[in-house]
């Protein structure tokens, strides 16, 4: 065996040339695994990476010291580096590496070998030629958001120093700025102190007329409303400042939302963080906030990561910051390893906002950071529900999504303490029967070691609350194996939950989620309409998702047999196993008393798991 040395360069990435040595009888899908250990800053896997032989039609190597080359370097894409990348070109991963590299045994120290081009840089010519007509027209209102909401980084920084140089590296395009706002920084600036900031910054030269967005974007550092009184302060003192120079600047270029929660007592019992901002279609709080009107920073930056339970897969961080006051730090959250599930904060830069320099760093670095956060949330499978949202369910009830806990409340009663009619309540249903039910069930249930459903923490009639946990992900089988999964974790908390007269009654993929943190694991929520066996019928549930004796007449736990049925029938799986389709036909039988029991059917799913693991485990 031989060994190659080929040079390599990411297209579309300043600098970004390097060499890689592998033998002469591995693979492309080989190469792809080397390419990327080499430049562990390529945020892809390295199956998704798309390597293109540099050769050009004469079968000549592209040489180093040609122009395109030289643009190549400097992340510019010529028509020729376009052509030599074309998708028609792109070697495979089964391909043998000598097929297409053996002449580089006797290589000229010039020579380019591999085009390596990352999911992020893959765009149409016609994206491509649309971007630089934009960016051209230095007239377009606010082009220089569309420029950094549309920049595109492909190798994320791994330590704090590196992203403290990238958050104080220049913009490619930059900010406008207006007479008033260059005068105020003029009339600072008498020792020079902000001229380096000011030209990775703001253009050269103000302008007369610019928009209303780089108005009040640029305004809001150079000459922000805030207040400077002297004795005790409250945060929300500083929510008009913190917000306008934090969520407002993001939500203005990127699009995204941001919510902020008000009642610090509650954001503190429910693990939320003071702010959490997420980008366009994320349910991800990619970057979240822990603020103090007063005291030391450590406070803020420990609230950070002291109740935050990880969950965001393959990315090394997320970021946040910490406010007391007038100073801020920005940070990026990590995976705390000496701990299972828990994080830790590492400091990247902190801030004096009452600093004119200080706030115009600050500027710099948020806008540089925004251009992280894309490629960060594309290493994080969503969550399917927004991370510390609130959702109103179709019945009035409000679901709070905490840290490790769902808090829901029930507020329509029909007469409330000062004896006023409430809300309108279709069901007939006070919060009150409702909570007492759930103490009931849950009670029962936790009494009868019922394995795979969810626990009542804390319940508050005053507050019309109830707390259970843990927080789960809506996430559907994606196949057999997984179905098969859900079917036995739904059937041993039936078989629990029916020995002791208990039944769910609400039984649908929405009211089954996934463990976070145990794989292929599921478990039951929901049982705001759970009882025991037999009960009388219910007029609020549908009769398209629910056994049909449900609305007509006294049941049993034989409608939850039903349901599994109806799991089967709703399910994304095509294709199902005979089986399967077999018992979904037993289960969905319109007479009760053939339907078989859940003990009969987590056996028959037990050995279809069996079986199924058996396929699997082949050679």
């Amino acid at each position: 065996m031989g060994l190659f040395s080929l040079e390599c360069a990411i297209v579309g990435q300043v600098e970004s040339t390097f060499a890689v040595k592998i033998d002469d009888g591995q693979m492309i899908g080989e190469l792809k695994e080397v390419i990327k250990a080499e430049t562990a800053t390529i945020s892809c896997d390295a199956r998704d990476l798309q390597l293109f032989p540099a050769k050009t039609i004469d079968g000549k190597w592209l040489l180093s010291s040609m122009e395109d080359a030289k643009k190549l370097k400097k992340g510019e894409t010529t028509a020729l580096i376009e052509a030599l990348t074309h998708k028609d070109r792109e070697l495979q991963g089964e391909d043998p590496i000598a097929d297409f590299f053996a002449d580089t045994e006797t290589q000229k120290a010039e020579e380019m070998h591999v085009l390596v081009v990352v999911p992020e840089e893959i765009t149409s010519l016609e994206s491509k030629m649309k971007r630089r007509r934009l960016l051209a027209d230095e007239d377009a209102p606010d082009y220089w958001m569309v420029a950094i909401d549309d920049e595109q980084v492909t190798a994320l920084p791994l330590t704090c120093e590196d992203l403290r140089k990238h958050l104080q590296r220049a913009l490619r395009v930059k900010v406008p700025i207006s007479d008033e706002s260059f005068q105020l920084i003029r009339e600072y600036n008498t020792t020079g102190e902000c001229t380096s900031t000011y030209d990775k910054l703001f253009e050269p030269v103000p302008r007369r007329a610019i928009s209303d967005g780089a108005s009040i974007v640029g305004g809001s550092f150079v000459d922000p409303l805030f207040c400077g009184c002297s004795g005790f302060v409250s945060k929300a003192t500083y929510h008009f400042l913190w917000d306008s120079l934090i969520a407002v600047l993001f939500k203005r270029i990127s699009n995204g939302t941001y919510l902020r929660y008000r009642n610090e007592s509650s954001s503190i019992d429910l693990g939320r963080p003071d702010l959490c901002y997420y980008c366009k279609y994320s349910d991800v709080c990619i970057f979240r906030g822990a603020e103090k009107a007063s005291g030391q920073m450590q406070v803020p930056l420990k609230e950070l990561c002291d109740k935050l339970v990880w969950k965001y897969d393959a990315a090394s961080y997320i970021f946040g910051y910490a406010a007391v006051g007038l100073k801020v730090c920005l940070v990026i959250i990590r995976k705390d390893e000496m701990t299972e599930r828990g994080a830790k904060v590492e400091t990247i830069e902190t801030y004096d906002l009452s600093d004119l320099h200080s706030r115009l760093q600050f500027f710099l670095a948020m806008l540089n950071l925004l251009t992280l956060f894309r490629p960060v949330l594309k290493l994080i499978e969503p969550l399917g529900i927004p991370e510390y949202g609130n959702i109103i369910a179709g019945n009035g009830v409000k679901i709070s999504l905490a840290e490790d806990c769902v808090v829901k409340t029930y507020g329509f009663d029909p007469i409330d303490t000062f004896g006023r009619f409430g809300p309108f309540d279709p069901y007939g249903i006070t919060s009150g029967s409702v909570i007492w039910n759930l103490r009931k069930v849950h009670h029962l249930m936790k009494k009868g070691s019922v394995p795979n459903v969810v626990e009542l923490r804390k319940t508050s009639m005053k507050k019309k609350h109830v707390i259970l946990s843990p927080l789960g992900r809506p996430v559907a089988p994606k196949n057999v194996h997984q179905l098969l999964t859900a079917l036995r974790d739904i059937l041993k908390a039936l078989v629990a939950m029916h020995a002791i007269k208990i039944m769910h009654r609400d039984l649908r993929w929405p009211n089954v989620l996934k463990y976070q943190d145990k794989g292929d694991k599921w478990f039951l929520i929901d049982f705001d309409d759970a009882a025991l066996s037999p009960a009388s019928k219910v007029n609020h549930l549908r009769a398209e998702t629910h056994a049909p004796e449900v609305l007509l007449s006294s049941h049993t736990v034989k409608v939850d047999i039903w349901s599994v049925g109806y799991l089967l029938r709703t399910s994304n799986i095509r294709n199902l196993p005979a089986k399967l389709i077999t018992m979904k036909e037993k289960c969905l039988q319109e007479n009760p008393m053939q339907r078989p029991t859940a003990v009969s059917l987590l056996k028959s799913i037990e050995e279809l798991l069996g079986v199924d693991s058996a396929h699997t485990n082949a050679p």
